[in-house]
């Protein structure tokens, strides 16, 4: 029997661990886990975000030279990030539940729509999937945090003109608390009788009420990655034995929690300074001067240490509040995560993996050095410097220059240009090696983004759509590592905390119909397949593909119909919607059931039984009317192939049609910049250069690797 003691909120907590060594606990590992981070991560997520908005604090520009700042990093996360959202997005579910016996097919069914809802309606789950790409895209791993709030959510409303009966009928609710209530009279014509209306004194009320809203939800979040901490010895985070995040909340806040407010009051103000913050936001104010007491803002942190505190010899894992140096509070968590990070590109048996800014970072880096020093060159070529010999009477048109400016001088004054050479060429040729290196390591270059025509020449129709299927595979890989490693563990947490914390069958509403959910019968064991809506390439190939599958099908019904096989021939009709909403899918709609009727399981035990008893019968008649079905069936049958063939003939005339198009296009754009660069070599060729001789120094303020 563990030893326990009432909390101060009346709960039962386990004994055996003081509250001052639970404390210390608390502090040490917070302090492990801050020093980790500010020696390691804090410093790559501080210069991925600056890198990102094109702030180089690493390679400032010398005084009076080019400024220019090339963003490849925001460039390759801004061509890869559609690329994932849209796998995720690409179907009706991001989560299907999958049964484990076939007693659990129907509750599967209803667990997939529950999460779904969960994730995407009660969650903000678009905004929630974006914020997580995003951060693991440029800062390595995002954080999800899923978990059961519960506390109360209530709304207030105010209420008039009620009558006694309203009025009852308003607040016969326990879940509704009377705010503040005033009555008065007031003379309405009230009809006694049919035909008879009589002018009396009515009772008319105005009320405010508080009604409770819910009594818990399952919250799921998106927190930042500089405000998440673990142990630094941790792989997984699963596995980690401490884990927790920091966000900040004012006195006013903290009591409206439910802690002490005697502690509240007496606890420190002093707040973390993170460099992430500044470099994500500008705005970001870490002063801590606010003129209300009740305002100012102080760190809280929510962590999940293990620790024995029963005395056992096995270590429970705790939640625990911990502010200003003070445990605010503590007990046994039994709950599932509430941590989950989603990888960009994991390395094994590390936790921190790697993301687009580790592969891009150095080549922003070296493409900025080059660009500058490309732009300087030009500068100094258009704007020569000049060689000034006697007096100038006017000189300020040599530092200001105006066009038609005239330069006075006197007699025997003379002005010389000092010739630059123009070897801006070369920074292009490394400039383009540098574009090599970045489509090497993350897929994206200029073809893939479709940006420059001119990428596609002396290139074949296979090569370029071969390149294109290369990098749409790593673009894939991503969206794969980070359904398997990251949002599976999430569904899998959600699907239990709604079987455990959902008491009472729920109405959600999917598209035009309401569905009822219970999971209070869901299997706890089901396991959650993401689905990333991966493919065999593009969407026009997918639905070529799938086009080439329910002609299949549809030609065996017909086979099995014509064989004397008709229960064959009806167990193909799902097969044939779940092709149909597939092809529907791969079209771009996300929401194929309003296009195509479901089949119940009832319903298709009727049709056999149907079917057998039109067996069994034999008689002419019934002959008869089965070879006319039969007959109704296969023109339906020739005729869905007939259209089916005809559209599918269609969209191969359309996508030849297109990419003739497309082609005489790129023909024309890799004519118009060949003529652009004949020209402007013609125009920029002047006398010969020694090779290797630049005028003036080049800076790269550092090395560029």
């Amino acid at each position: 029997m563990i030893d326990t003691e009432s909390n101060a909120d009346g709960a039962r907590k386990p004994t055996g661990m003081s509250e001052a060594e639970i404390k210390s606990l608390v502090q040490r590992e917070i302090d492990a886990s801050e020093s980790n981070d500010d020696s390691d991560l804090s410093e790559f997520r501080t210069k991925a975000l600056e890198y990102f908005d094109g702030k180089l604090t690493d390679l400032k520009p010398q005084p009076g030279r080019s400024t220019v700042v090339s963003k490849d990093v925001a460039d390759a996360v801004g061509w890869i990030m559609p690329g994932v959202v849209k796998m995720f997005m690409a179907s009706q579910y991001m989560a299907l539940a999958e049964p484990v016996g076939d007693e659990d097919e129907e509750w599967a069914k209803q667990a997939t729509m529950g999460l779904n809802h969960l994730f995407f309606k009660e969650n903000e789950g678009y905004r929630n999937l974006r914020d997580s790409v995003w951060d693991a895209l440029v800062l390595r791993n995002a954080i999800i945090k899923a978990y059961y709030d519960d506390t109360p959510e209530y709304e207030v409303s105010f209420h008039s003109g009620l009558t006694d009966e309203a009025l009852t009928e308003l607040i016969d609710d326990d879940d509704v608390d009377v705010l503040q209530h005033e009555a008065s009279e007031e003379m309405q014509w009230v009809e006694l009788v049919p035909g008879q209306s009589v002018e009396m004194p009515v009772r008319i009320h105005e009320v405010k009420i508080k009604r409770l809203k819910t009594r818990g939800r399952i919250v799921i979040k998106c927190i930042p990655p500089e405000d998440y901490l673990q142990n630094a010895d941790a792989v997984t985070t699963a596995e980690a034995r401490f884990r927790g995040d920091r966000s900040r909340k004012t006195r006013s806040e903290l009591i409206e929690m439910g802690f002490d407010p005697d502690i509240v009051e007496g606890l420190s103000s002093v707040g973390t300074d993170k460099s992430e913050k500044d470099a994500r936001d500008d705005t970001f104010d870490d002063r801590q001067d606010a003129a209300d007491p009740s305002m100012e803002e102080i760190d809280l942190y929510e962590v999940y240490p293990c620790a024995d505190v029963d005395g056992d010899g096995i270590a429970e894992r705790l939640r625990v509040y911990f502010a200003g140096g003070e445990v605010l509070f503590w007990e046994v968590w039994e709950d599932e995560g509430p941590y989950f990070d989603i990888p960009c590109d994991p390395i094994p048996h590390r936790w921190d993996g790697k993301s687009i800014s580790d592969d891009t970072m150095d080549v922003q880096k070296n493409k900025t050095a080059l660009l500058r020093a490309f732009m300087d060159n030009v500068y100094a070529s258009v704007n020569p410097q000049r060689f000034a010999t006697g007096k100038i009477v006017n000189p300020e048109q040599l530092f200001s220059p105006t066009f038609g400016g005239t330069v006075f001088g006197e007699a025997n004054a003379t002005l010389t240009n000092i010739s630059v050479p123009m070897v801006a060429g070369t920074a292009l040729e490394a400039l383009a090696y540098q574009d090599e290196v970045a489509q090497r390591r993350t897929g994206v270059s200029r073809q893939s983004m479709a940006l420059d025509p001119e990428a596609l020449q002396n290139q074949s129709a296979t090569a370029n759509q071969n390149n294109k299927d290369a990098s749409q595979s790593q673009v894939e890989l991503i969206a794969r590592d980070m359904a398997e490693l990251g949002w599976k563990p999430v569904f899998r947490a959600l699907l239990k905390l709604m079987i455990r914390h959902q008491n009472q069958p729920k109405t959600i509403r999917l598209g035009k119909k309401s569905v009822k959910i219970d999971p209070r019968h869901w299997n706890a064991d089901m396991d959650v397949t993401i689905d990333v809506g991966l493919g065999t390439g593009s969407r026009d190939r997918d639905m070529a593909m799938l086009q080439g599958i329910l002609g299949n099908q549809i030609a065996l019904i017909d086979r099995f119909t014509s064989s004397g096989f008709p229960e064959k021939a009806l167990e193909m009709v799902p097969k044939v919607l779940a092709t149909l909403k597939k092809l529907t899918e791969s079209a771009g709609i996300r929401n194929p059931d309003g296009f195509f009727p479901d089949l119940t399981p009832d319903e298709m035990q009727a049709a056999m039984q149907r079917i057998k008893e039109m067996q069994q019968q034999g008689d002419p008649k019934a002959a008869a009317d089965a070879e006319k079905v039969q007959a109704e069936q296969a023109y339906r049958m020739a005729k869905l192939e007939a259209d089916t063939a005809y559209q599918q003939k269609k969209l191969e005339l359309e996508m030849q049609i297109q990419r003739e198009r497309m082609m005489a296009e790129i023909q024309l754009q890799r004519e118009r910049m060949r003529f652009e660069v004949e020209m402007r070599a013609a125009g920029l060729k002047g006398g010969p250069t020694e090779p290797g001789r630049v005028g003036g120094t080049v800076r790269f303020g550092g090395d560029l690797g």
